[in-house]
């Protein structure tokens, strides 16, 4: 004679709900155009600089050179910038991989406000002679 029936189960284990981790970042926000150095070249004074996930600077523009939270040298690019990458000059500082590179904030390549910038001059007043402008012949009397 068989007995059928249930079998003693073990108590059900106690479910518990998963926590939400926060996501990891896998990029860090940036604050505007920074490169992060990939090469340098002691040797020739330049290093390569990686735009991947910012705007790529322009030619001539003055860098600072980041290191943690100071300042620790300047870079000057000199090109070429092909898809997300820079060349620039070391002018200063001995860069090593991961620096971070911002715009320069004293820019001493950068125009002045009001530096090649002259006011409009005033109207003659009616029946007067003009001035020429700097660097302009005057104009002959024809009588």
């Amino acid at each position: 004679m068989l007995v059928s029936g249930c079998r003693n189960l073990p108590p059900p284990e106690e479910v518990r709900p998963v926590v939400q981790q926060a996501p990891v970042r896998l990029i860090r926000p940036l604050d505007g155009q920074v490169g992060q150095v990939i090469s340098i070249n002691m040797r020739l004074g330049f290093v390569v600089l990686d735009y991947s996930l910012t705007g790529l600077p322009r030619l001539g523009d003055v860098l600072d050179l980041w290191r943690q939270q100071s300042i620790v040298g300047q870079l000057k690019v000199s090109g070429p910038i092909l898809n997300t990458t820079a060349v620039a000059d070391i002018v200063s500082g001995e860069p090593q991989m991961g620096d971070l590179a911002r715009p320069a904030s004293g820019n001493l390549d950068a125009p002045k406000p009001d530096e090649g910038v002259r006011p409009p001059a005033a109207p003659a007043p009616a029946g007067s002679v003009a001035e020429p402008p700097d660097g302009a012949v005057p104009a002959r009397d024809p009588s």
